[in-house]
């Protein structure tokens, strides 16, 4: 099905004559084209990489517009469901694969023909764990080249990151020299809980091993581990975790029988111990994350006591 031919819409591009015009820094993020749409004008914007994050973009068309006043729309081959929703609350005009156009000074046509999916869009691991960094932070200012130490990431992953955390609006980006630094208008508590739909579970899969094959390698997890900064009573089923480079013979009991004799068991995706302070106990915050799907109201009550502190 084709969207464009649904609206009747025909569009005709050529060579933008205005392109050296512009400064080098949207020529790097975009290759700009003169549209011609039913007889209007308009400018193209097909992306060479990630799309910036939603406030440098809206000041990059507005440098585009100073050049010529025109509407623009983007020319997308593919946009996750998050960024779409993005784009569609902002009114932003775009055009993906001829399946999806927006163009709001003209028409509209949505289809959610291949984006069947209502649910909201998980932020990668390593956003996860950017925001999770951001949480410890006790600053008004967070330089993301401070979490490298933490993180240990490559400067295209934490640029990923970073700009993943922006287009959920909950963040800001600025700069201080070459620096980048983002900023939150919410306490703690609030951008927790607003972050909480976009949050992934940070281990693979859990089921049941016996007590007596805990290992040096599996640290107490779940609400067991959470019991303790709190004042929960301690489960009667104690659960534990380990990253899965280490449990590579590990075979998962997947019903339990026995709380004596049972422990559940998390495989984790990353070192539960990343943002631990003394090497041995997983942080609250990871804790509370990995209980998420599990959290009923005594658990919500000690969560938001503990956030309120950070």
């Amino acid at each position: 099905m084709n969207a464009l031919d649904i609206l009747g819409l025909k569009v005709n591009y050529k060579k933008w004559n205005k392109e050296k015009q512009l400064p080098l820094f949207i020529l790097n993020d975009f290759v700009v084209q003169k549209a011609i749409i039913n007889d209007i004008e308009c400018l193209s914007l097909t992306p060479k990489g990630d799309l910036p994050t939603l406030p440098a973009f809206k000041k990059q068309i507005s440098i585009i517009k100073e050049i010529e006043n025109v509407p623009i729309f983007l020319q997308l081959d593919a946009i996750s469901s998050f960024r779409r929703q993005n784009l569609l609350e902002n009114k932003i005009p775009f055009i993906l694969k001829d399946k999806i156009v927006y163009l709001p000074f003209m028409a509209t046509y949505l289809t959610n023909a291949q984006y069947a999916d209502k649910n909201i869009e998980k932020i990668s691991l390593a956003t996860q764990l950017l925001f999770t960094w951001v949480l410890y932070q006790n600053a008004n200012k967070y330089y993301v080249s401070d979490s490298v130490k933490s993180l240990g990431f490559s400067n295209m992953t934490l640029t990923r990151a970073y700009r993943q955390l922006c287009a959920t609006q909950l963040f800001e980006e600025h700069k201080d020299g070459r620096k980048i630094f983002l900023t939150i208008n919410l306490s703690k508590v609030d951008l927790f809980n607003k972050m909480k739909p976009y949050l992934q579970s940070p281990f693979y899969t859990q089921g049941y091993i016996l007590k007596k094959e805990i290992t040096k390698d599996m640290i107490p997890a779940g609400e067991f581990a959470f019991s303790q900064h709190t004042h929960l009573n301690p489960p009667k089923l104690k659960t534990y975790a380990i990253e899965k480079k280490h449990s590579k013979n590990i075979k998962l009991q997947r019903e339990c029988y026995s709380y004596d004799e049972q422990v559940e068991l998390q495989i984790w995706k990353y070192n539960p111990l990343i943002f631990s302070q003394n090497k041995k106990a997983i942080d609250t915050i990871s804790l509370i994350i990995s209980l998420s799907g599990n959290i009923d109201e005594r658990l919500e009550k000690e969560i938001n006591i503990f956030l309120t502190k950070k």
